[in-house]
């Protein structure tokens, strides 16, 4: 009985510290938490109440928390024949979809950063449009270099 109560108390500590850190990456708290709980999960879907115990928080609380990581797609839900309940899980091709779009984001901002650069050409703020350049600089180098890492990425996953 000890040793499930000592699992319980170390779910919950790493509930709280991964809470803490897609809060930090701009999670509100309870979507974070709820994304913790349903990685650490076993199985790894759970229904409504048993996150809502699980976490301890109000039903409204759960349902936004839900209902805004489904809208960023890394949460999605399974159902079962014969089982009128919905069973959350963390959508985990979604999810790298996601990580994928954002690190496309870098080509994107420095397209748009080269075209406010463009239009600044005659500008008289040489050191403001100096350090757009410098940022313009940095996108283009991570970009290469993301670039080549996701073929390095692409090149792993297909010898598998």
């Amino acid at each position: 009985m000890a040793e499930i109560s000592d699992k319980r108390e170390r779910l919950k500590a790493k509930v709280e510290e991964m809470g803490i850190y897609f809060e930090k990456k701009g999670l509100s708290p309870m979507p974070g938490r709820v994304l913790a709980f349903l990685l650490l999960a076993e199985p790894p879907y759970q229904d409504f109440y048993s996150i809502q115990e699980s976490l301890q928080a109000s039903k409204s609380a759960i349902s936004n928390a839900l209902n805004h990581l489904q809208r960023d797609g890394v949460v999605d839900y399974i159902t079962f024949s014969g089982d009128r309940r919905r069973y959350f899980r963390v959508n985990s091709k979604s999810w790298l979809d996601s990580i994928e779009s954002k690190i496309n984001d870098i080509t994107t901002l420095r397209d748009l950063l080269t075209d406010v650069l463009h239009e600044r050409k005659d500008s008289k703020y040489l050191d403001f449009n100096e350090g757009l350049e410098t940022i313009v600089e940095f996108h283009t180098f991570i970009a290469g270099k993301v670039e080549a890492l996701k073929a390095e990425w692409n090149a792993l996953k297909a010898g598998k």
